[in-house]
């Protein structure tokens, strides 16, 4: 199974944390690392598209679908928000059967990507940049003495890089 964990890009400042939209900036980043991965022929095995209600995950989601052509259903998904407990999402993931693009936040997905890692999320591993997209790859299902399975980091793409 291979997970893909891409942070949202740039968004407005505002009071409602749910309804804040990308910026512009944003944007171009999220469409610029779409580009990237489309010129350089980077390789993604995407089945479905999970990401959390927030306007700018939405945004970001949508965009990088967009951008790639990508056929992958995108879906709403519990437990993405940026105070949500890593645990549910990544015992989940650990489960799932299909290849997965995760939308999401901070500081959940520092949190998520050291569990799945390490079976710890402190400390965190992983310094997730906005519009960091992080590939992670399951080397062995879970089992009695890893309950998460066996995650290897694959590659992380982030925007001063591109």
């Amino acid at each position: 199974m291979k997970l893909y964990l891409l942070r949202h890009a740039e968004a407005e400042p505002g009071d409602s944390d749910a309804d804040r939209r990308l910026t512009r900036k944003g944007e171009k980043q999220t469409a610029q690392l779409a580009k990237f991965i489309r010129k350089h022929d980077v390789e993604l095995e995407i089945d479905e598209i999970w990401h959390s209600p927030l306007v700018r995950a939405v945004a970001t989601a949508e965009i990088f679908h967009n951008e790639l052509g990508l056929d992958a259903p995108l879906h709403e998904a519990p437990g993405l928000r940026p105070e949500d407990d890593p645990r549910p999402m990544a015992l989940r993931l650990a489960c799932s059967r299909k290849s997965v693009l995760v939308v999401g936040h901070n500081p959940h997905f520092e949190s998520l990507a050291s569990l799945l890692l390490s079976g710890s999320s402190n400390p965190i591993l992983i310094d997730f940049k906005k519009c960091g997209l992080l590939h992670l790859e399951r080397a062995e299902d879970p089992g009695r003495n890893r309950p998460l399975g066996h995650w290897i980091l694959s590659w992380y793409l982030i925007p001063r890089l591109l």
